[in-house]
């Protein structure tokens, strides 16, 4: 059996202990890159979109299936990356970190979301967990994933999104559904002469030290036990200014943050 083969082997092995059941294997076409570089990244630029379900599956499954909404599917999802252990973060990004840190919820009185999707960053051995994943989330939940895809066919940017009220659309675009998807932006490593390792945002092209996320600290909202940059002030403060106060404004690419 090859290295490659046994290293499947375990990650499916934990999937199923995660779960609590044996889940289906995934067939799809698209590849990832777990490649680590020694060089800062030229960039990289979505060149597709990929669901991992066809036009036919959709729009039959939302005939039949009442879907899961986001915070019930967030908090399952958390659960098991953080069963998967220390080698699987799962960040709280972007908009998400903000609404933690400064309103203290995702979520407004009357129940509806503050936001139109969960960001989060992931990093490539993450990413291939929660794929494998995708077999549970379409029986379960009714929920599938779509992602974006590089010229050379690698994954820089997921998202997690319910069937229900999702037009099928071969288009880079946020999603529109019943409700607000659960997006996964990927993140590279590249050590930097002089500067040390760094994490790339290969979708948004933003680039943070290493120890500005890792070791991922513990937040825990309600029954959700969420994993943020470890130190998610200063990510703020570089990609948003004055976060603390409420703007329309999003965040902004190409962001090089540092001391």
């Amino acid at each position: 059996i090859s290295s490659k083969e046994e290293e499947e082997l375990n990650s499916r092995s934990l999937i199923n202990m995660c779960v609590g059941e044996e889940v289906p294997t995934v067939t799809h076409e698209i590849s990832y890159s777990p490649q680590v570089s020694r060089q800062k990244q030229q960039t990289v630029k979505a060149c597709g979109v990929e669901y991992f379900r066809s036009e036919s599956e959709w729009i039959e499954k939302q005939q039949q299936t009442i879907c899961t909404p986001s915070i019930n599917v967030y908090a399952w999802l958390m659960d098991k990356v953080n069963c998967f252990g220390e080698g699987y973060p799962l960040w709280t990004a972007y908009g998400e970190l903000i609404h933690l840190l400064r309103d203290k919820t995702l979520i407004n009185p009357d129940g509806t979301y503050i936001d139109d999707d969960f960001d989060n960053w992931v990093t490539h051995p993450t990413l291939q967990m929660i794929l494998n994943l995708e077999p549970y989330l379409w029986s379960h939940f009714g929920w599938s994933i779509r992602v974006f895809y590089s010229c050379d066919k690698s994954i820089i940017f997921a998202q997690l999104t319910p069937v229900c009220g999702h037009e099928y659309k071969m288009k880079m675009s946020k999603v529109k559904a019943q409700y607000p998807a659960i997006e996964l932006y990927v993140m590279q490593e590249e050590y930097r002469e002089g500067k040390g390792w760094w994490l790339k945002d290969l979708y948004t092209e933003s680039s943070f030290p290493l120890d500005w996320l890792v070791p991922a600290r513990r937040y825990q909202y309600g029954t959700i036990n969420l994993q943020i940059p470890a130190q998610s002030e200063k990510i703020l403060d570089c990609v948003y200014g004055n976060w603390h106060v409420f703007s329309k404004g999003h965040a902004g690419d190409d962001n090089e943050c540092g001391d």
